[in-house]
């Protein structure tokens, strides 16, 4: 059992960021296996993980070869917050290749919309919008109070308020750092992850990075998603598909 801490600037209304836990415990998979990148990880969310702190990790290994897979839980006081299975290493082969994914058009990092613009970080529970600068879609920005979307996607643009380069880690959280790109057909609620898959390619990063997340199907209150992180010269990054439950409780902004 490892103790960490969990960084409570990756807090959202009291929650820790789901995108933030999965890039821990990939992390901490690849620390096990002497620093192997991490290549493909299915986690499922257990529990709520309310605020930042300590937090503990066990590690039980799998397999050890060219490609090493762990299971990671992660505890709280006895209980299990998440489940995961990551598989870390190299692939045998670069060759050939098929990218038929398309990066979205999207206007350029001037031109994009602040989330919270104008908002100076002292807002309890919105820490992650002080630790990440995220400048929307506008498109997307305006549908919160506009015509609804006729299609869920949300879009932005996601790097360090501090201006530190994006690295593997963000790429790895990025994926769930949007607004739930349900609200932009206004269908509002909060909508926690179940479960997610996540499948990083190797390569430099380079930001900001471009994160467009799409729900494809709500049925029965049951949402599938997918999202996709590209660094600014286009490459694919991370791909992801989360399944998440509509929870009504939220109230939509108000016109104007």
């Amino acid at each position: 059992m490892t103790q960490i801490h969990l960084d409570e600037s990756w807090t959202i209304t009291g929650h820790i960021n789901g995108g933030y836990l999965a890039a821990v415990v990939a992390e901490a998979a690849s620390d096990h296996f002497d620093g192997a990148a991490p290549l493909t990880l299915s986690v499922h969310y257990l529990a709520a993980a309310r605020g930042g702190g300590p937090a503990e990790l066990e590690i039980e290994e799998l397999r050890r070869r060219r490609l090493s897979t762990a299971r990671v839980r992660l505890l709280r006081d006895g209980t299990t917050l998440l489940e995961a299975l990551v598989t870390t290493g190299t692939p045998k082969s670069a060759e050939p290749t098929l990218d038929d994914s398309v990066r979205p058009t999207m206007p350029t990092w001037e031109e994009s919309v602040g989330a919270l613009e104008g908002w100076n970080g002292d807002v309890a529970g919105m820490e992650l919008l002080g630790h990440l600068q995220l400048r929307l879609d506008p498109t997307f920005a305006a549908s919160f109070t506009g015509t609804p979307s006729a299609t869920a996607v949300a879009r932005s643009w996601v790097a360090y308020a501090d201006g530190a380069p994006p690295d593997r880690f963000l790429a790895l959280a990025a994926w769930d750092v949007l607004p739930p790109s349900l609200w932009a057909a206004h269908v509002w609620g909060h909508v926690p992850t179940v479960s997610a898959q996540l499948v990083l390619f190797p390569g430099e990063i380079v930001g900001p990075l471009l994160v467009e997340a799409r729900t494809e199907s709500l049925l029965d209150g049951i949402a599938d998603e997918t999202a996709r992180v590209w660094d600014s010269t286009g490459r694919l990054v991370v791909s992801s598909r989360q399944t998440a439950l509509l929870a009504p409780a939220y109230v939509p902004p108000a016109e104007g």
